[in-house]
């Protein structure tokens, strides 16, 4: 499979950058101390010239021409004490008479020339060359370093591009399993031999498999727990649909029209709070929700169950609440402590008490819902929270109740928990909300 952000790809190009680059530096340096030796032989030659020159002849008149081959350009003049030009080898050439006696670099219409003068008492030699010939011979030197270098850079290159393939071969032995992969499989990736790089990703797609197993797990069950509560009821439905067909007695007909009732009731309830959670779970708060105060919710929340309430006779009190401004959806809200205080309302035995009281601090407000109910067990505290778990089988109800609330306060990034009460039976359930 080919990207066009390779990680191979631009390895490869890169390393491939770096060698030519290294190849053109190594070729300029090579040049470079190629010139240099070329150079101080080729000075060291001229000053030969000069001194051969003039130790030879008495008279520079009389000098006789130099043995000097042709391609060298090397011209050998010499003046005598007033500057006139005496001797040129090989004729032809004027080139200016340097002043001092050492090397001098100057520029005629033919080029660039490099001289070494020797001004005497009687007169001056000099002996020029063209830098052209000098460039020529470091040219030469250094040709066989430069050919051998860019030689080697696709000779490098290969390497290079088999060592990237050598290295990333994990990521490509991974690359593999993972399309090898069922789409269902939550197995736990492993390749030992992967880059310490990669490494990292790989755990965290490790870590983010086991959370998609365990909320598979937790849905798998889920859906078999509402399997269950569903197919109780339309059995229920069933049997007493066929007992309908068999009876003539009006009574026992209005009583198993009572019964298909309740049935119904029940299971209506229960795909409500089914809708209810599914929609509370996969939804997110609005992030332009409008601050709401707290004591609104929990006025309207309690007005929701006052009814079932005072059917049972239990008494709601709750002590003056400020109207503190909390985050969050309001419906979100009143639903949250509708649940909380209809679970209250269902375990409370008849004539018991429910209080509401609030504390607020500089950024939550922390509501507590305390009721005189038989509690639940502390090993379920935690575990009530699932779905279709209850603390008691013998009060009605789906067991979605306390699911929705740890729903709605993840979605509203509200802080749920449960507890005992202390020296007396009940529960205390408790609420931390985010003030806004």
């Amino acid at each position: 499979m080919k990207h066009g952000n390779s990680l191979r790809r631009q390895l490869t190009i890169w390393f491939t950058i770096l060698l030519i680059s290294f190849g053109l530096m190594g070729g300029v340096g090579a040049y470079i101390v190629a010139q240099q030796d070329p150079d101080n032989f080729l000075d060291d030659q001229m000053r030969g010239i000069a001194l051969d020159v003039v130790g030879s002849v008495d008279d520079l008149a009389q000098m006789p021409a130099p043995p000097l081959d042709a391609t060298d350009m090397i011209v050998v003049q010499a003046w005598d004490g007033e500057g006139q030009l005496l001797k040129s080898f090989p004729p032809g050439f004027d080139l200016p008479r340097q002043q001092r006696t050492g090397f001098a670099n100057f520029a005629t219409p033919e080029g660039r020339w490099r001289s070494y003068t020797w001004v005497l008492d009687d007169g001056t030699v000099q002996v020029s060359q063209q830098a052209q010939v000098r460039r020529e011979l470091a040219v030469k030197a250094a040709l066989p370093a430069l050919v051998t270098t860019f030689l080697l850079i696709p000779i490098s290159w290969l390497l290079v591009r088999w060592v990237v393939g050598r290295i990333l071969s994990p990521v490509d032995h991974f690359t593999h399993q993972l399309l090898e992969r069922r789409p269902d499989s939550t197995v736990q990736l492993s390749s030992p031999n992967l880059p310490g790089e990669i490494a990292p990703l790989v755990g965290a797609m490790n870590e983010a498999l086991s959370r998609v197993r365990a909320m598979l797990a937790v849905q798998r069950q889920f859906v078999s727990n509402a399997a269950h509560q569903l197919r109780t009821p339309l059995t229920s439905l069933r049997i007493q649909l066929r007992n309908l067909r068999q009876v003539s007695n009006r009574a026992e007909v209005d009583d198993i029209l009572k019964d298909m009732e309740l049935g119904i009731h029940r299971m209506s309830e229960l795909t409500s709070q089914l809708l209810t959670l599914a929609r509370a779970e996969s939804m997110r708060s609005s992030e332009v929700s409008q601050p709401v105060p707290v004591n609104e919710v929990l006025l309207e929340a309690i007005a929701g169950v006052m009814t079932l309430a005072q059917g049972r006779g239990i008494t709601l009190s709750s002590v003056d609440m400020a109207p503190v401004p909390v985050r969050g959806e309001k419906h979100d809200l009143v639903m949250l402590f509708s649940n909380l205080l209809d679970n209250a309302i269902r375990y409370t035995p008849r004539g018991g008490h429910i209080d509401l009281s609030f504390q607020v601090d500089a950024k939550h407000v922390t509501v507590e819902i305390a009721d005189t109910g038989p509690g639940i067990p502390e090993d379920l505290l935690t575990r009530v929270f699932d779905p279709f778990v209850r603390g008691s089988s013998e009060q009605d109800g789906t067991g979605l109740g306390l699911s929705i609330v740890k729903a709605l306060a993840i979605r509203i990034g509200a802080q749920v928990s449960l507890a005992n009460r202390r020296g007396r039976t009940g529960l205390v359930a408790r609420v931390t909300l985010p003030i806004a």
